[in-house]
């Protein structure tokens, strides 16, 4: 589900970015917030500038504070490709990466329930609605889908994933990346559900969103909002993280070194962006 909850952080969390143009919407990502929250619900005008500004003080703490942690990633990520050591610091990638994504949200936060509170009943009812809207047409597209049909879709997904860090993939590598995604527990049902739970709870804190106690459950929800996920899917998605570790290990001892420069590479194109919008914020 893509949530419009997620105005100012969706500018943000630009290290999942692909492709060329990277800069280019780096720096428009003010502007970027304010189409993509329209797309939720229809701002004033000075809602609008208001969140421009907001991304654009945001913005320019990632660009001086956030890339250079980014790169520092990148060449730790690089000498352990190369040196062979990719095990060895496997989950620490994680962690790296996933207190990336709080350090943003932790910053953004306070800003982003200021903006929620200051919604009016109209707006608040048009959130939901289109949330609920874009949440009904996800699930439509996933349950027109057969099993075997959306298993099929993830395995391509994943062979091309791994081809676009690797390049050209061995016989022996497709089939280690089909085996682990034959071997993935279905979480779709479950994650459905749990999203469904979560937008209640965000509808009901929404409510009181002018009030301590509705500020607090927004708060809880933006900050954690896995804390709704029910117990079996919990023990899948862990299930499920293990068998990836597993597997990707397998594939990168398959590597050969043409293939560990092609990601080396892949790699170094986002640390030349990240120098260059570094520089440019001096």
């Amino acid at each position: 589900m893509k949530s419009p909850t997620r105005i100012i952080i969706i500018a943000l969390a630009l290290f999942s970015l692909q492709g060329c143009g990277f800069q280019f919407w780096y720096n428009r990502i003010a502007w970027l917030s304010t189409w993509y929250a329209d797309d939720y619900v229809t701002l004033s005008s000075e809602q609008e500038e208001r969140i421009e500004a907001l991304v654009e003080k945001h913005a320019y703490w990632h660009r001086t504070t956030q890339l250079p942690r980014y790169n520092q990633f990148i060449d730790d990520v690089t000498a352990d490709l190369r040196n062979r050591t990719v095990p060895e610091n496997y989950d620490a990638y994680g962690d790296r990466l996933l207190n990336f994504y709080h350090t943003i949200l932790d910053r953004a936060l306070d800003d982003m329930i200021a903006e929620l509170a200051q919604l009016n009943d109209e707006q608040v009812d048009e959130l939901m609605k289109n949330i609920s809207a874009s949440a009904k047409k996800q699930s439509e597209e996933y349950f027109e889908e057969s099993p075997e049909e959306r298993l099929d879709n993830a395995i391509d997904s994943s062979i091309e994933g791994f081809e676009e860090w690797f390049d050209d993939l061995t016989d022996e590598q497709e089939a280690l990346i089909t085996e682990m995604t034959r071997s993935m527990k279905p979480t779709g049902e479950l994650r459905f559900e749990y999203l469904k739970q979560w937008r209640e709870a965000f509808s009901l804190a929404l409510k009181e969103r002018q009030s301590k106690s509705g500020q607090k459950a927004l708060r809880s929800l933006l900050r954690n909002p896995r804390q709704l996920r029910s117990p079996e899917l919990v023990k899948r998605s862990e299930t499920n993280d293990s068998l990836r570790k597993d597997y990707q290990l397998k594939l990168f001892n398959t590597l050969s070194d043409e293939q560990i420069e092609h990601f080396v590479e892949y790699l170094d194109n986002y640390r030349e962006d990240f120098k260059d919008l570094i520089k440019d914020a001096d």
